[in-house]
């Protein structure tokens, strides 16, 4: 039987239609696939990082990174470092520089900012969707139904220079809290220096007044044994002779946490020896550099400069706020076709209305924000003079209090071999002796803490108007130091891992 025209017309009409739809989803598929293995080539990878089962640290000195160059302080950088002598203590303040952990920890936050600045520079994704519809039994429908849209959201470009200028600053921020705690360092370090070198000093005394006492006492029993002496004197001897070695015994136990801060501060292993140099005499400070410097202690400050910075991010993040309040909007592209094969191809806009929110929330936190960075710099300002006061008023009062006890010392010392010379002769007795003698101890004692607390001070000081070791190598006035200085320690900075 022969079929009628109209029907084999629809039958191959509907063959037709059914290759296109198989031909269509080839093509998508391969335009899919091959999306989807771009966007796999742009995608970064993983890799596992176990964490340390063991503690780590060097256990040697030699271990210790050496590469003065590697600081930030041109003046510090330029002294000789030699591990085989005893170490200085701008030595002792250049390896801690090189080698202390916890500025490890803080050169890795320098990372994080600028993964931060870089993911506030970039474009946001396009958003891609489609769909597609299959007829059931529905009279009419000669084809599937789909829908193809692309859209971008322009509203993120209205805010990201706002983000990225804020991005930009909080890495200065993090920069130069860094070159901060890297003068932090080198200031604590000096500081164990001085603390170490003052008590060897101080027990040099204590154990020379000790090896007296030690001959008195002995001498003193030799009298009593031989009736010549009644034995209260052997006992006064005792009681002195217990009292110094009580000194020496509390050095001892100050000198082993010192140590630990300091071994601690290298990234040293516990009980890995130390030789230090002897602290040289310090020339007198500069005290009027001191007072040029409080005039530009913001130019000069990494601290005060991080906070700067820091409150030029923030303001940023309130316009960056700011701006956010404004609708934010995206346009797309569609391209769609219905059961009944009519093919459209169109545009979409999409916007938020301000309402209810308008981000008004976000902005009065970013005002109350910057509102407490503000604040906080004028705080830290007025405590930088009120510490810089401070210190230049103790150096002045350690001034006069030295000259006083260097007046005395004479009289005391001819004092001293005078009650010898009686004692031997047998004028005094040797109690007397012993009380001439811890006098003139208690005096060259009250001159070596006088002349440590002055060098502590000093180097306090130094710190505290970056003065010293942290002048820039060609400044001669801490007023000439810019502001805008670059931090220089990017050497120093851990790989990417």
């Amino acid at each position: 039987m022969r079929q009628e025209p109209a029907r084999i017309g629809l039958r191959a009409f509907v063959t037709d239609e059914r290759r296109q739809r198989r031909r269509r989803r080839k093509v998508m598929l391969a335009g899919s696939l091959a999306a989807l293995a771009l966007l796999l080539a742009g995608c970064a990878g993983y890799a596992p990082k176990p964490l340390p089962a063991n503690a780590h640290w060097q256990d040697k000195l030699a271990a210790l990174r050496v590469n003065p160059s590697d600081i930030p302080l041109p003046r510090l950088a330029a002294q000789p470092l030699d591990l085989g002598q005893p170490l200085t203590m701008d030595a002792v303040a250049t390896l801690a520089v090189l080698n202390n952990p916890q500025l490890q920890l803080a050169r890795d936050r320098i990372g994080i900012a600028q993964a931060q600045a870089f993911a506030a520079g970039l474009l946001p994704d396009p958003q891609f969707s489609t769909t597609q519809d299959f007829p059931g039994n529905s009279a009419g429908a000669t084809s599937s139904a789909y829908n193809y849209s692309l859209s971008f959201d322009l509203g993120s470009l209205i805010t990201r220079p706002a983000a990225r200028a804020a991005a930009t600053a909080h890495v200065r921020d993090i920069d130069l809290q860094l070159l901060w705690q890297e003068w932090q360092t080198v200031g604590q370090a000096q500081l164990l220096f001085v603390q170490l070198s003052g008590l060897q000093q101080r027990d040099a005394l204590l154990r020379s007044q000790r090896d007296l006492l030690r001959r008195g006492l002995r001498r003193a029993r030799q009298a009593v044994a031989a009736g010549n002496l009644p034995r209260t004197n052997a006992d006064a001897a005792l009681v002195a002779l217990q009292a110094v070695e009580q000194r020496l015994a509390g050095d001892a136990q100050q000198r082993l946490q010192l140590e630990a801060w300091l071994h601690a501060l290298l990234g040293l292993a516990p009980g890995v020896p130390l030789q230090l140099a002897p602290l040289p005499a310090l020339p007198a400070h500069d005290t009027a550099a001191a007072h040029e410097a409080l005039a530009h202690l913001a130019a000069i400050r990494p601290d005060l400069m991080a906070l700067r910075a820091g409150y030029t991010s923030q303001e940023q993040k309130l316009r960056e706020a700011v701006l956010a309040q404004f609708p934010s909007f995206s346009v797309g592209l569609n391209r769609a076709r219905d059961t009944a094969n009519v093919n459209t191809l169109g545009f979409g806009v999409s916007f938020s209305l301000p309402i209810f929110n308008g981000s008004r929330g976000a902005i009065a936190v970013q005002r109350a924000t910057r509102q407490e960075l503000f604040d906080a710099y004028q705080l830290r300002l007025n405590q930088t003079r009120a510490d810089v006061a401070q210190a230049l008023a103790n150096l002045d009062l350690l001034q006069r209090q030295r000259r006083h006890l260097e007046t005395g010392l004479p009289q005391l010392e001819s004092a001293e071999r005078a009650a010898t010379s009686a004692l031997d002769a047998g004028a005094i007795t040797l109690p007397q002796a012993q009380a001439q003698r811890m006098a003139l101890l208690q005096q060259r004692l009250a001159l070596q803490a006088n002349a440590q607390q002055a060098a502590e001070q000093a180097v306090a000081l130094d710190l505290l108007t970056g003065t010293g070791v942290y002048r820039p190598a060609a400044d001669t006035s801490p007023a000439t130091q810019p502001s805008a200085a670059p931090h220089t320690t990017s050497v120093l900075r851990s790989p990417s891992r």
